[in-house]
C-alpha cells in the first residue's frame, strides 16, 4: 500500500466514523422526540403553543399564496417575535406535515442538532488534544442534558438564535487576536443574526462582548506587569515587552467594529424593532417574570441538577488550574459563562424553561472538560472510578428529567419533566363544545381564570386541535388582561363579553409551574374573579347558567351568560372597586380606558399615547352595523374644572357627522356636569369641551351618531392631541 492509499484509506476510515456518529445522533434524536411527543395527551398553551402555531400558520400561507407569506414575514420584523426563525422550518412542515411531532421534529433536526455540533466544534478547540474524540464526545454527552431537550420537547424553537451565538463564540476562539479580518464582520453578522431570531439573545450579545472587553483588560494588565518586570531587570531591558497600549487600543476598535456591524444589520434589517429594543424599558415591563433571587437559583438547581453544576465547576476549575484547557479559549468561554449566571440569575432572574439555553452550552462545555481533564490527568482505578461514577450519575439524571414518571429525587438530580398528559382531557372537550354553540357567532367569552391548567389559550388551541383548520377562530375566548405588570384593567374586556367562564378555585400561576411568573402578578384576573364569585354590581348583568365541568384538581367551571348592557354608572363603580384592589396602576394602562365599545373590536386598541400628556384616539365602524357609539373614560388626575380639546378629523367623507359629550363623575358613579357639540365635514371647529363639579373622579368622552338614520358604516373619527386641562 502506498502512502496515498494510507492516507486515502485513513480518510475515508475518518468519514466512515464520522458518518456514522452523525447517523447515531439523528437516530436518536428522531426517537427520543418520536417517543416523548407520542406519549403526550393535552392541549398546549401560551409559550408551548405560540410557536408552533405560527410555523403551521406561516407554512400553510406560503402554500397557498407566497407572496403574502413573504409579506408576512416582513411585517413580522418590526415585532419583538418575528416569523425568521420559522422560516428553515416551513419546508420540513410542508413535506411531512403540520402535526406536532412534526414541528417538533423540524426544530430538532433543524436548530438543535448542529447546536450539538457546534458545541463540540468549540470542545475541540477548547481541548487541545484529539479533536475528533473531543468532538464527539462532547456531542454525544449533550444526549444526556435533559434541558439539552425540554425546551425543544416543549415547543419552544429558541436553540435557532443560540446556533448563531454558538456560531460566533466557535469563530472566535479560533482567533482571539482576531488577526483575520473578515471574523470582525462575520462576528458581528452572527451575534445580529441571534438578536433578529429571538430578541432575549441580545443578553448573550452583552455576555459576548463583556467577556472579550474583559479578557483584553485581562491581557493588557498581564502585557505591563511583564513590562514593568522586564524594565526592572537590567538583564531583559533590551528584550522587554512593546508598549500594551497600543495591543489595547487595536482590540477596542476590533470589538467596537463587531458592535458596530451588528447594530447596523439590526437598524437595517428592523429599524423599529431596534429603536423599540433601545427605547423601551423591559425590565420593568417584564418585572412579573422576575422571580426572586432564591426561587430562581432553586428552579435552575431543579433544571440541571446540582452535581451537574458541580461537575461543571470542577471540570473548568481542573482544567485552567492544570494548564489542558487552551489558555485564551478557556478564559473566554469561562468569563462568558460567568456573565450568563450573572444575568440570567442574578439580574434577570427568568425561570422560564427556553432560556436554560443561554446556560446549556456552559454547562455542556464544562462536562466536557470534566471527563477529558480527568482522562488526561489522572491515572489508573482512580481515573475509571471518577469517569464511571460520574458517567453513571448523567445517565441517571437524565432518565429522572425525560422519563414519563413522576420521580421525587434530592436536588443532586435534575427535575422531572415528563410528557404532559391531561387527565380530564375528555371534560375540556366538553367545555369547548358547549362554548362553541353557546357562542357560535364569535360572541366574546371572558375567562376568569389564567393558569397552567385553565386558561384562554387552552381553550383556543383545544377549539383549534379539535376543529381545524378553519373553523377554530370562532372560538372568541378573552385570555388578556392576565399579568398586572404588563396589561391593562380588564374593564373594557368585561363590558363586551357576551358571556363568562369563572373557574373555582381562583386559577393562577404557581411558583412550581414550568411557565411561571412572581408571586401577586395576576390581580388584573383576580379581580374579575371576585366580581363574579363576590357577586358584584356587574355580575348581576350576567345570569349563571346550570351546566358545570369538572377539571383536574378538583376545578368546577361555571359559566354565566349576560343579559342585560351594563350601564355607564355601573361601569364607573366596577371600575372604582377594581382601582381599590389593584392598588398599582397595572403597566401599560393610559389614562383613557375604552367602554361600551364593539364586541368585535379589542377594547383598547383604540387609544395611542402620542406624549406625556397628549393621546389620540380613533373610534372604528362597528362590524355589520351603520351605529358609531364610543366612549372612554378618563383615569387620570383631575381638578373641579376640567377642559378638554384636540383636532377632529373624519377621513371619510359620507359619514355625515357625529356629536361628542364630556360628562363628569363621581366614584359613586353619580353624574355631576356634561357638556357636548357636534362636528362633521364642513365644521372648522376643534375639540373644546368644558365641565365642572364638586369632587370629580372620572371624566367620560362619548362619540355618538349625529343622524343615526343615514349614517354609513364608514364612519371613522380621528381625534388627535387629545389634551385634559385640570
Amino acid at each position: 500500500m502506498g502512502v496515498f492509499d494510507f492516507v486515502s484509506f485513513k480518510l475515508h476510515r475518518k468519514f466512515i466514523i464520522d458518518g456514522f456518529f452523525l447517523f447515531l445522533l439523528v437516530l436518536i434524536t428522531v426517537a427520543v422526540t418520536s417517543i416523548y411527543v407520542s406519549s403526550e395527551h393535552t392541549f398546549y398553551w401560551w409559550d408551548y403553543a405560540g410557536y408552533n402555531t405560527a410555523t403551521v400558520n406561516t407554512a400553510n400561507l406560503f402554500r397557498d399564496s407566497p407572496d403574502q407569506a413573504w409579506g408576512g414575514v416582513i411585517d413580522s420584523l418590526s415585532k419583538e417575535k418575528n416569523l425568521l426563525i420559522s422560516l428553515p422550518l416551513v419546508p420540513f412542515i410542508l413535506l411531512f406535515g403540520e402535526s406536532r411531532l412534526s414541528y417538533i421534529l423540524s426544530v430538532s433536526l433543524i436548530y438543535v442538532l448542529p447546536f450539538r455540533l457546534l458545541l463540540g466544534a468549540i470542545s475541540a478547540k477548547l481541548i487541545p488534544v484529539y479533536p475528533r474524540r473531543v468532538f464527539w464526545s462532547t456531542v454525544l454527552l449533550s444526549l444526556l442534558i435533559p434541558m439539552s431537550w425540554i425546551p425543544t420537547l416543549r415547543g419552544y424553537l429558541d436553540t435557532g438564535g443560540c446556533v448563531f451565538v454558538a456560531l460566533a463564540i466557535w469563530v472566535y476562539v479560533q482567533d482571539i487576536k482576531l488577526k483575520s479580518w473578515w471574523k470582525i464582520p462575520l462576528i458581528g453578522f452572527l451575534l445580529a443574526a441571534a438578536i433578529l431570531l429571538r430578541r432575549h439573545f441580545a443578553y448573550s450579545a452583552i455576555a459576548f462582548f463583556g467577556a472579550a472587553t474583559l479578557q483584553v483588560f485581562i491581557e493588557f494588565i498581564l502585557l505591563i506587569y511583564r513590562r514593568e518586570t522586564a524594565l526592572s531587570s537590567s538583564k531583559d531591558k533590551d528584550t522587554a515587552v512593546p508598549f500594551p497600549y497600543i495591543s489595547l487600543f487595536e482590540s477596542g476598535i476590533k470589538l467596537g467594529l463587531i458592535a458596530a456591524t451588528s447594530l447596523t444589520i439590526l437598524m437595517l434589517v428592523a429599524g423599529d424593532f431596534t429603536r423599540s429594543a433601545l427605547t423601551v424599558d423591559y425590565r420593568n415591563l417584564y418585572v412579573a417574570w422576575s422571580l426572586p433571587v432564591n426561587e430562581i437559583l432553586t428552579r435552575y438547581a431543579n433544571f440541571y441538577g446540582l452535581g451537574t453544576w458541580l461537575l461543571v465547576l470542577i471540570g473548568f476549575s481542573a482544567g485552567i488550574l492544570s494548564r489542558i484547557l487552551v489558555p485564551a479559549a478557556a478564559i473566554f468561554v469561562s468569563l462568558f459563562g460567568v456573565l450568563s449566571l450573572i444575568e440570567w440569575l442574578l439580574v434577570l432572574r427568568y425561570g422560564y424553561l427556553h432560556y436554560t439555553i443561554h446556560l446549556t452550552p456552559i454547562a455542556l462545555l464544562g462536562l466536557s472538560t470534566f471527563f477529558w481533564t480527568t482522562w488526561l490527568t489522572l491515572k489508573g482505578k482512580v481515573r475509571y472510578l471518577m469517569l464511571g461514577v460520574a458517567g453513571l450519575y448523567l445517565i441517571v439524571n437524565a432518565a429522572v428529567g425525560l422519563i414519563p414518571l413522576k420521580i421525587d429525587v434530592s436536588r443532586l438530580f435534575v427535575g422531572n419533566f415528563p410528557p404532559l398528559v391531561r387527565s380530564d382531557y375528555g371534560e375540556v372537550v366538553k367545555l369547548v363544545e358547549f362554548l362553541r354553540k353557546l357562542a357560535p357567532n364569535e360572541e366574546p367569552i371572558y375567562i376568569a381564570g389564567a393558569s397552567n391548567s385553565f386558561n384562554a389559550n387552552i381553550l383556543r388551541q383545544a377549539n383549534r386541535k379539535l376543529n381545524p383548520p378553519e373553523g377554530w377562530w370562532k372560538l372568541n375566548t378573552i385570555g388578556r388582561p392576565q399579568i398586572d405588570s404588563r396589561d391593562t384593567y380588564p374593564l373594557p374586556e368585561l363590558l363586551q363579553s357576551q358571556y363568562a367562564v369563572v373557574a373555582v378555585p381562583f386559577q393562577q400561576v404557581l411558583p412550581s409551574d414550568e411557565q411561571v411568573l412572581r408571586s401577586q402578578e395576576q390581580d388584573v384576573v383576580k379581580v374579575v374573579y371576585d366580581a363574579f364569585t363576590q357577586n358584584w354590581e356587574i355580575a348581576r348583568d350576567f345570569q349563571l347558567l346550570p351546566e358545570q365541568f369538572k377539571l383536574e384538581n378538583g376545578v368546577t367551571v361555571r359559566v354565566y351568560r349576560r343579559v342585560k348592557t351594563t350601564d355607564t354608572a355601573t361601569a364607573v363603580r366596577t371600575l372604582d372597586a377594581m382601582q381599590r384592589q389593584i392598588v398599582d396602576r397595572p403597566g401599560t394602562q393610559l389614562d383613557w380606558i375604552s367602554l361600551h365599545q364593539s364586541i368585535y373590536t379589542s377594547a383598547n386598541y383604540s387609544v395611542y399615547q402620542e406624549s406625556d400628556n397628549l393621546y389620540k384616539i380613533v373610534t372604528h365602524p362597528i362590524k355589520n352595523s351603520q351605529k358609531l357609539d364610543t366612549s372612554f373614560l378618563y383615569l387620570g388626575s383631575i381638578s373641579d374644572k376640567v377642559k378638554v380639546t384636540g383636532k377632529l378629523n373624519l377621513p371619510n367623507q359620507q359619514c355625515p357627522g357625529v356629536v361628542l359629550r364630556l360628562t363628569l363623575w363621581d366614584k359613586q358613579g353619580k353624574l355631576i356636569d356634561s357638556a357636548e357639540m357636534a362636528y362633521d365635514q364642513k365644521s372648522a371647529i376643534g375639540l373644546n369641551l368644558l365641565v365642572e363639579g364638586k369632587n370629580p373622579i372620572y371624566l367620560l368622552l362619548e362619540v355618538l351618531s349625529s343622524r343615526k338614520q343615514n349614517l354609513t358604516n364608514q364612519c371613522r373619527l380621528e381625534i388627535n392631541n387629545l389634551a385634559v386641562s385640570r
